[in-house]
């Protein structure tokens, strides 16, 4: 069950690792308790049909070993394939950072895409992501195990060293790898959907923060105009009102908490900020008002697009 209060991508993170840990959780089961049919079908066939010949009975008995080692194999495999798509999960969901904070980049590989986003939020706020990469381990074990082959004998070193050192996945004679515990597909699930949440939670942070900024900036224009003193027909252009300094701090406390916020591309911040020097400001400034309104309109921002056709 989804918690009330995600977005629509924290509550996609959060449904999708739903889904895959209850698939892994239940793997062995789904094949376990067909095998324990099977096997209580074929004594009660035994006993009902051998008259008593226990070497019959033992003969059909004797094919248990070859459907463990069937039972055995579809784990494997099945293992494997939930293996990559718990990668393949991070990598959608890493694409689906991209798509919902804006960040255009023409990268494809996993470790690119990460970089990418990283480097796009210390564009933005001028801090660093507090979010580790997936290890090269996860990488390298999912191409091993789509392809069959990796691309260089440093890489394999690499895996095999990984293998050695970690629990629930075992190395067959440096020929063949199997994971031989769900314990192991868990963590890796759990290890990558904590990458995805450190990089959702911390631009939600950040775009909380703006948002409280911009309900403040906005307090503080409505502060304004309800103080702000009544206009002299005829006289404004040449003798501007004289503005109290209570709005005159308000103003510039407006300004100052919204430019950061322009600067960085938020076209809301942006319009606000042009209202501020076109209307606001006692001798307004319209050339650095039309400037942040232009720069709000070619966003799309559609307040910033009908004012902007009064200029």
């Amino acid at each position: 069950m989804i918690s009330k209060g995600y977005n629509t991508l924290r509550a996609l993170i959060e449904t999708r690792y739903g889904i895959l840990s209850q698939l892994i959780s239940n793997v062995e089961k789904h094949y376990h308790s067909p095998w324990i049919d099977f096997r209580n079908y074929v004594i009660k066939t035994a006993k009902e049909n051998c008259d008593g010949d226990h070497e019959i009975y033992f003969s059909i008995l004797h094919n248990f070993d070859t459907e463990e080692e069937i039972l055995e194999s579809l784990l494997k495999e099945t293992r494997r394939i939930l293996f990559c798509s718990i990668f393949s999960y991070y990598e959608n969901m890493l694409n689906e950072i991209l798509s919902y904070y804006g960040i255009a980049t023409k990268a494809q590989q996993v470790k690119q895409v990460f970089e990418v986003i990283k480097k796009e939020y210390k564009n933005r706020y001028s801090e660093e992501l507090i979010a580790d990469a997936a290890s090269d381990f996860y990488r390298l074990l999912r191409n091993y195990f789509m392809h069959g082959k990796l691309s260089s004998y440093k890489d394999y070193v690499k895996l095999h060293s990984f293998v050695e050192a970690t629990d629930g996945i075992k190395l067959y004679g440096n020929m063949s790898i199997d994971i031989t515990d769900n314990s192991f597909l868990l963590k890796s699930l759990n290890d990558l959907r904590r990458i995805l949440v450190d990089i959702e939670e911390s631009f939600t942070l950040k775009i909380t923060e703006e948002w409280m900024t911009l309900k403040r900036v906005k307090e503080y224009i409505s502060e304004i105009i309800k103080l702000y003193p009544p206009e002299y027909p005829g006289l404004e252009d040449e003798y501007p009102p004289f503005c109290s300094i209570k709005v005159h701090k308000l103003i510039l406390e407006a300004e100052k908490e919204c430019l950061p916020l322009a600067k960085r591309g938020n076209a809301e911040a942006q319009m606000l900020l042009s209202r501020l020097y076109l209307n606001l400001y006692e001798i307004p400034n319209k050339k650095r008002g039309l400037v942040w309104l232009r720069k709000a309109a070619n966003q799309g921002y559609q307040d910033a697009i009908k004012m902007l056709k009064n200029y």
